[in-house]
């Protein structure tokens, strides 16, 4: 069997386009060659790959006849370059057989190439999150709680932060200050339920931080991957808030 009889049968395979006959001597060769058995299911999961991943028709057409294209100019300049060699070593030409796997691998990087460029990609946490810089008034009673938690929290050490964010929460409960950065702080130790419970207390009150506490509740949900409740939550931004144009972007993005 030539490489390219072998790749029309996985393809026809994968289409559901195969006789009976052909059925049979694909389950044969599978059931007897090792090595054949390996292309055939690599072939399967790339065209699943692809199948899944793009979001119509025209780019499903459009990766096929590119990656055609790329496999037909390929193997043509390849077989050109082998047969000029050997055109100036002896008089007489010789058709050079082409390896078997050269086909596996060029298929495999084309195939990868497409879906890469073709997959959109789905959006991160690290790529929308912008953590503001704390910066505390110092309160009677409470200087030294203050000092820790702004220096632990600008240095990213978010534990020690939420230790002494929650021990000026102690002494000042409705502090919305506080409360906003002990739910930054709490998001990023990946302490969900915790932090989820803050900004929703923020964005139910009237402080400065209604809508900075919507914001980071989404991305929040974006950093569980939890799309849909993510989007229901940036929708709610109204356009004068602080932090409406990246969530048209991240809505763009889901």
């Amino acid at each position: 069997m030539t490489p390219e009889e072998k790749y029309d049968l996985f393809d026809r395979y994968c289409t559901q386009q195969l006789t009976i006959n052909d059925q049979k001597r694909l389950d044969r060769l599978v059931k007897e060659d090792t090595a054949f058995a390996k292309e055939f299911r690599l072939y399967q999961d790339l065209h699943l790959h692809i199948e899944v991943s793009s979001t119509s028709e025209k780019e499903q057409k459009a990766l096929e006849n590119n990656l055609k294209h790329i496999g037909d100019n390929f193997f043509s300049k390849r077989k050109e370059e082998v047969k000029q060699s050997h055109k100036d070593i002896t008089k007489q030409p010789k058709v050079i057989r082409i390896p078997r796997w050269t086909y596996a691998i060029a298929a495999s990087v084309a195939i990868i190439i497409g879906v890469y460029f073709l997959t959109p990609s789905d959006p991160v946490y690290k790529d929308f999150v912008d953590i503001p810089e704390l910066s505390l008034t110092e309160r009677s009673g409470g200087e030294v709680y203050i000092k820790k938690a702004e220096e632990a929290f600008n240095e990213r050490k978010y534990d020690v932060a939420a230790d002494n964010l929650f021990a000026l929460l102690q002494k000042d409960i409705n502090n919305s200050e506080y409360q906003f950065y002990y739910g930054i702080s709490l998001l990023e130790l990946n302490r969900y339920p915790e932090a989820k419970s803050v900004f929703q207390k923020l964005y139910q009150g009237d402080s400065l931080f209604k809508y900075k506490a919507l914001w980071f509740e989404a991305l929040a949900e974006l950093k569980q991957k939890k799309y849909s409740r993510c989007r229901i939550l940036l929708k709610k931004l109204p356009k004068t808030a602080e932090d409406y144009q990246n969530a048209q972007k991240l809505l763009d993005k889901l």
